[in-house]
């Protein structure tokens, strides 16, 4: 269907159907009239072609999103989810894709979809950047990289000095980080663990112990078996599923939860409040980190706009929510 076919069943001119298409309101055109040709373009199961639009506005209204391959997790498909969100409130679709060591070049995909933005949430090389930037396409380079914090508002090393603090306040001293054994999640594990070292610093407590597990039973044992050995009263995860994995030895050896091993986690996903004992996380607010790195999306799209209003305060981004292996 094209929009000489909406002209014809409306009644109208196709200049009509185009100024009542693309919402023009200057054109004097009555609501009657409005009314019908939308009527008539749902009925006929009219779409206007994305190729079009993009010559009539100079840019497409695409957001290629390149995702490395990285473990799929349920933090990141909910920022995914809410990133798509924000940017559908300014008239922007985000195309995702999963960059695997088997995939097609990025060039060949950015060329197929035309995108008004790039947006690499690792880090594309000098060379895949400079070719983007040549064809005129806008792009965003390393969201989760070393400008996360500027990119989204999130600084992943505040997360481990408050994970620290958290627990200093509960009297530990001695306290264990402990990472995903997954080189795939160092970019947030590294961070996470700086800042619990430094916040060890600065709290004057005993030395971070780092460690590492990949969740399963024996790795886990063995991490637990390290912190004990060293003297550890807490753990400090990188996330939520390491934080299972310790309660899970925990519970195995029959070591009291927090009495001898307190445990916090980040990301607070639901199991977190449905194990016992339940466990205490970081609540991160997604949607505030998508908002942040919306705008810088939006600020590279003329003709994009998304509602004002002012960004949470990062302070505001995260938020300790205390449950049982830390009280």
């Amino acid at each position: 269907m094209t929009s000489r076919d909406v002209a014809l069943a409306a009644g109208v001119s196709q200049t009509t159907v185009s100024f009542v298409l693309n919402g023009r309101q200057d054109q004097g055109i009555s609501v009657e009239t409005r009314d019908n040709v939308l009527a008539q373009a749902r009925a006929l199961g009219y779409v206007p072609s994305a190729a079009a639009r993009s010559l009539r506005m100079g840019t497409s209204s695409v957001v290629l999103c390149i995702l490395p391959d990285w473990p799929v997790t349920q933090a990141m498909e909910e920022f995914r989810v809410r990133l798509s969100a924000t940017l559908a409130r300014a008239g922007l679709s985000c195309v995702y894709f999963h960059q695997l060591p088997t995939s097609a070049p990025t060039a060949a995909l950015w060329q197929q979809t035309n995108p008004a933005v790039v947006v690499a949430f690792g880090e594309l090389g000098q060379d895949e950047a400079a070719v983007i930037q040549r064809a005129g396409i806008a792009l965003i380079n390393g969201v989760f990289g070393a400008n996360t914090a500027e990119l989204t508002g999130l600084d992943q090393t505040a997360i481990g000095a408050r994970q620290v603090q958290h627990l200093a306040e509960r009297g530990h001293r001695r306290i264990a980080f402990c990472a995903p054994a997954d080189d795939r999640e160092a970019r947030f594990a590294r961070p996470r663990a700086d800042g619990a070292r430094q916040a060890c610093i600065e709290l004057g407590l005993d030395e971070l112990l780092e460690t590492s597990l990949d969740t399963t039973p024996p790795s886990a044992r063995n991490a637990v078996a390290a912190s004990r050995t060293a003297g550890v009263t807490a753990i400090a995860a990188s996330n939520d599923l390491v934080a299972l994995a310790v309660l899970d030895t925990c519970r195995f050896d029959g070591l009291g939860v927090p009495s001898d091993l307190a445990v916090i986690g980040v990301d607070d996903l639901a199991v977190s409040s449905l194990v016992y004992p339940r466990l205490t996380s970081i609540a991160i607010n997604l949607s505030g980190y998508a908002i942040h790195l919306a705008r810088q999306i939006v600020d590279k799209v003329p003709t994009a706009h998304l509602p004002e209003g002012p960004d949470p305060a990062a302070t505001e981004y995260f938020t300790v929510v205390e449950r049982d292996t830390t009280r």
